[in-house]
Parts: C-alpha cells; structure tokens; sequence
C-alpha cells in the first residue's frame, strides 16, 4: 500500500463544475424564464443570482438578443460575478444597449428570443460558436425568454 502524497505542490484541482442560474430579475420583478419580458430601450439592468462551487472561477454573464447557430449575434450586455468564499454570487447588467430602434418596431408584433448565458471562463474571441466559443474545460448555462422591447 502507497500512502497518498502530502505535498501541497501536487494538489488535484477537483472537479469542474458548470454554473447555474438562480434567479434572473429586472429593476422590477424576478423573470420566469420562458416568458415574455419587457424592456424599455436605453434603460434598465438585470441582475442574475448564481451558484458556481467553484468559487475560485470569476463568472461571466452574457445577454443575447436574436442569437441562433445559423446567425450569431454578438452580445447586448456584459457582467461579471467575481470570485467569492461563497458559491452563492450576483451580477448585474447595465442594459442601456439591450434594445434598439429596430428590436422595438420588430417586437411590436412579435417578440424577439433573449438568451441570459454563464459562462466560467472568458469567451474565446474567435471560434465556434460564434461569441460564445470557449477555452477547454469551460462550461456554460442559459436561460432564454422572449423579449418586448418599448420605447419609453
């Protein structure tokens, strides 16, 4: 029998494992996900409750308007969760540039896709998927609504 070695220099770095979103709200109320929600263009913030047990990873919150395979869209908005103690964190998103002129005639008469995306490693600038790509062993997840933008 080998005993296990006692060097801190050799550690196993555990396993990794991918975020979750807890909870998304706007300035006025929690967002079920799958719903309709309504923003006004150039104003409002989302703030997105996460859990991550790696607590060492700083988490990096992407909003997506009208994003598909087929035609990536870069991203509307930007946050990040930065590491903590606590598995438990926030983020919150300035969404001045969530909607524009077009997404509010367009949504008029139906409602575009929003994707909110947590991803645990910073998104690769090049790559497949297009604005979402990332470096080996980094996970993701999302959650999608439908999307009224309004004018105020």
């Amino acid at each position: 029998m080998i005993p296990p070695s006692l060097s801190i220099d050799n550690q196993d770095a555990g396993q990794n494992s991918p975020p979750a979103i807890l909870a998304v709200r706007s300035d006025e109320a929690e967002l079920p996900e799958q719903t309709t929600v309504i923003f006004n263009r150039g104003t409002g913030s989302l703030n997105v409750e996460l859990l991550d047990t790696d607590v060492n990873d700083t988490l990096q919150v992407r909003v997506f308007v009208g994003y598909t395979f087929d035609d990536p869209k870069p991203q509307r908005a930007t946050c990040t969760a930065p590491p903590i103690s606590n598995a438990k964190r926030t983020a919150t998103c300035d969404l001045t540039a969530l909607c524009t002129v077009d997404d509010v005639m367009r949504s008029a008469t139906a409602p575009l896709s929003m994707s909110v995306v947590v991803f645990d490693r910073i998104p690769l600038e090049s790559g497949t998927p297009a604005f979402q790509a990332m470096p080996e062993g980094g996970l993701s997840t999302n959650r999608f609504f439908f999307l009224k933008c309004t004018e105020m």
